[in-house]
């Protein structure tokens, strides 16, 4: 294959290739903007007890961080 010919096809599978992570990505964006936001109210209520003693143990030094 000529060198100029194989140059090309390098750089269209290249230019390929960065299309194609440019669309899984905004993909990817799409599918996490619809999910549902796991941090809601009742799930910091639900652990905010856990942190408040995670913390104090490691301000103390019963726990290393």
């Amino acid at each position: 294959m000529h060198p100029t010919i194989g140059y090309d096809l390098h750089r269209a599978r290249t230019a390929e290739l960065h299309g194609q992570a440019q669309r899984d990505s905004l993909a990817h964006a799409a599918r996490r903007a619809r999910r549902p936001r796991r941090h809601q109210l009742s799930d910091r209520l639900a652990t905010g007890p856990l942190m408040v003693a995670r913390h104090l143990l490691t301000v103390t030094g019963t726990r290393a961080p």
